[in-house]
């Protein structure tokens, strides 16, 4: 797997089940995501003239290429630094998504607004991506923090298209940039709709651990710095019965909730900054920060279910 937001999942099918192609799943815990997306339109991202035909042929080169042309259409001033971030980013986790299609990105405190562009290949090049194919085409992204659930959004839409053989095969037919504006303009509104109808069936919503009192995450934060020394290696005997009386005075749900939080992810907490989950740094309405302030009990993200704390 080679994304797996808890809104978005990339997921590489087997080749027997549509020759490496990714699908791509939106799971929505709330309306939040909706209501912030309200309306939401290809304009929103790029224009017609943020969609170029590629000359350069290396990974590099052709993510210079795309910073460049974003200075010469003067929506950015500063093309190194950027160029940079966007490497930077990349050194630590490839983003050829599959099907001939990458999606290299940074996201940044540089920038106020949502920065994107779409570059076309002549000819395929080594990406190094998931499913070892070349890519042709290259979604290259520039955003804040606040911004990361509608670059989220931006990426569903595409990928969908490039999981889709006959989506595909519209833009495999060497459109004009323009042509191929409209195309992706159809595209967004009809991803738009189908997470409309996703949201009204609640898939996914996040458990409610109302009426857990907050004493109990201090426990938890115990008991995680307790199973951390056992995963080092202590598995003394006086360890073992600290765990087990400290699980002793943690309300079940919220035990139960945590144990299941710490199979699946690395630390099952976060911290609170700049109204974002320092988890998976989606943003967090000011809204429910002041219902978080406001409750006596346990908060959890709505997006990738984390323990909330707020200092």
């Amino acid at each position: 797997m080679f994304q797996n937001y808890n809104n978005i999942r990339i997921i590489p099918l087997p080749h027997a089940a549509g020759n490496g192609f990714l699908i791509v799943e939106f799971h929505s815990e709330s309306n939040i995501f909706k209501k912030r997306l309200k309306n939401m339109e290809l304009e929103e991202f790029f224009d017609k003239k943020q969609i170029i035909k590629l000359k350069s042929t290396e990974k590099q080169l052709v993510i210079k290429e795309l910073v460049d042309k974003l200075q010469e259409l003067q929506v950015i001033n500063n093309k190194e630094r950027y160029y940079a971030q966007v490497i930077h980013r990349e050194s630590l986790e490839n983003t050829g998504i599959g099907n001939g299609f990458a999606i290299p990105h940074a996201r940044t405190e540089s920038v106020s607004e949502f920065i994107s562009i779409f570059g076309v290949l002549a000819q395929p090049i080594d990406y190094q991506s998931i499913d070892d194919k070349p890519v042709q085409y290259v979604l290259l992204s520039i955003f804040p923090t606040e911004m990361s659930t509608k670059y989220l959004y931006l990426i569903g839409m595409m990928a969908r298209i490039f999981s889709n053989k006959e989506k595909k095969k519209m833009i495999d037919g060497e459109p004009s940039p323009a042509k191929l504006y409209t195309i992706l303009k159809k595209e967004a509104k009809s991803y738009y709709e189908s997470i409309s109808e996703k949201e009204k069936s609640s898939v996914g919503k996040v458990e409610n651990l109302s009426g857990v009192p907050s004493s109990d995450l201090d426990l938890l934060i115990r008991l995680d710095s307790l199973y951390r020394q056992y995963d080092e290696g202590n598995n003394s005997v006086s360890l073992n019965k600290k765990i087990e009386s400290l699980k002793k005075l943690i309300d079940n749900r919220s035990l139960t909730y945590y144990e299941r939080m710490r199979k699946k992810r690395n630390s099952p907490f976060s911290i609170v900054e700049k109204n974002s989950c320092t988890g998976c740094h989606m943003e967090i309405p000011p809204i429910y920060i002041e219902q978080i302030k406001e409750r006596k009990g346990i908060s959890l993200c709505t997006h990738c279910g984390r323990f909330l704390i707020l200092l």
